[in-house]
């Protein structure tokens, strides 16, 4: 028997994670961001602008990157002095993640065309660490436009965002927190590889 007022399954609706047209006229824009950010705090943006071809392309290169031998993956190991690089030792809840990863961030020097090793570039977090060319053609290529475009579309959000709080050309002090969130931000890309679990995979692996 259904209880009285109870919600049936014609009742439910499951819940849409908002969808935000980036082409959409600047107030509804703003509209939506302001909604998504304050009750989601996530969306999936339509029309960032991202060609479709690097996305491919970054997909391929770092299927290509995760498909290297296990000893060429280590050499590029992050450690105590330098945060950034491969990684496949992660803990969670104390056991070790089923999952590999690869950092990179903005170049101290905030120059990619200047090599990695170079004395501009090492961060507070160490510098970046990228597979040699003939091991992973194109990798770092491929790996740097992909992170300058997230970098472009983020700049583009914050402003836009900014914008659904009510934060205007005019307002000096606070358009000016805004482009040096923009002009020196420090964000990461983090590659992630999930590899397939291994049949009668024990806990001391995972331990």
């Amino acid at each position: 028997m259904t209880p009285r007022n109870a919600a049936t399954a014609e009742d439910i609706t499951q819940p849409q994670i908002p969808l935000i047209d980036l082409h959409q006229p600047p107030h509804l824009l703003r509209q939506q961001l302001y909604a998504a950010c304050s009750t989601w705090g996530f969306f999936q943006l339509l029309n960032h602008d991202i060609p479709s071809s690097l996305l491919s392309q970054f997909r391929e290169a770092i299927s290509s990157f995760f498909s290297l031998p296990y000893e060429s993956k280590l050499k590029l190991k992050r450690n105590a002095n330098n945060s950034r690089g491969y990684f496949d030792d992660e803990l969670t809840k104390r056991r070790r993640d089923w999952k590999e990863c690869l950092d990179v961030g903005v170049p101290g020097s905030r120059d990619w065309s200047a090599g990695d090793d170079a004395d501009i570039n090492p961060c507070l977090d160490g510098r970046n660490r990228f597979p040699v060319e003939e091991e992973c053609p194109k990798f770092r290529e491929v790996v740097v436009r992909y992170f300058e475009e997230c970098a472009r579309l983020s700049n583009e959000l914050a402003v836009l965002i900014a914008g659904a709080l009510g934060v205007e050309e005019g307002m000096e002090e606070e358009m000016g927190l805004v482009k040096r969130m923009v002009n020196d931000h420090t964000s990461y890309l983090r590659m992630n590889h999930y590899p397939p679990c291994r049949s009668g995979a024990s806990e001391k692996e995972n331990a």
